[in-house]
């Protein structure tokens, strides 16, 4: 029988690349797709997928949240990350929320594939050296970019990200279903966990961050 795919991603011509990409494949098929979190949950439940492809970027919802969610919810559908961002910064927190997999966007179509089908068979899929780090207590690498990765929980690195993005809190706090007060307040535990002074200095960090 062929694996049951779903995708969700915010970009509408990375899913029509993965449909045709897996389409292609004998023993895999694309049922389902959308472009935010609320619609994948509620396809998801009646789909019964075998296996997600998921960004962990997402217009309304927090990808590594959606992974913990979908964890609890089906314990036996396996995730597959499938994002731009850095695999040394991400992958771990991915792993430890429920996914099973890692691919960052940019490498081949065949790792893509290789991904899929390991994850769907019950195997993980991350890079060897991340693993190594993982299974020796190393952490994430990266140098200086796995300080606040290190450092810092997945909702205040998550609220980092779009202060350097340029999102004041008001609009972090409705991104995220969040009260103003409650982000603000995550501001100044990211100021205090990375030694820094002032709310200039956090915004500078966090754009150096992103442009990384």
């Amino acid at each position: 029988m062929k694996s049951k795919i779903y995708i969700l991603d915010d970009h509408p011509i990375v899913i029509e690349g993965l449909k045709k990409l897996i389409d292609q494949q004998e023993d895999m098929q694309v049922i389902g797709s959308a472009e935010d979190a609320n619609t994948a949950l509620q396809q998801i439940a009646k789909l019964k997928p075998d296996v997600v492809v998921l960004d962990i970027t997402l217009k309304d919802r927090s990808g590594v949240d959606l992974i913990k969610k979908l964890r609890a919810s089906h314990p036996t559908m396996q995730i597959l990350v499938y994002s731009m961002h850095d695999e040394n910064v991400y992958a771990e927190r991915c792993l430890r929320a429920g996914a099973m997999g890692y691919v960052m966007k940019g490498e081949p179509s065949t790792r893509v594939l290789q991904g899929l089908r390991q994850v769907a068979a019950g195997s993980f899929f991350f890079s060897a050296s991340l693993l190594g780090s993982i299974v020796s207590g190393g952490g994430p690498r990266g140098g200086s970019r796995g300080e606040p990765a290190r450092m810092l929980s997945d909702r205040q690195l998550e609220i980092f990200e779009m202060v350097g993005r340029g999102f004041d809190s008001h609009s972090i706090a409705e991104k995220l279903a969040l009260s103003a007060k409650t982000v603000d307040a995550h501001k100044a535990n990211i100021r205090q966990k990375l030694g820094l002074a002032s709310a200039r200095e956090l915004l500078m960090e966090a754009v150096r961050w992103v442009e990384k």
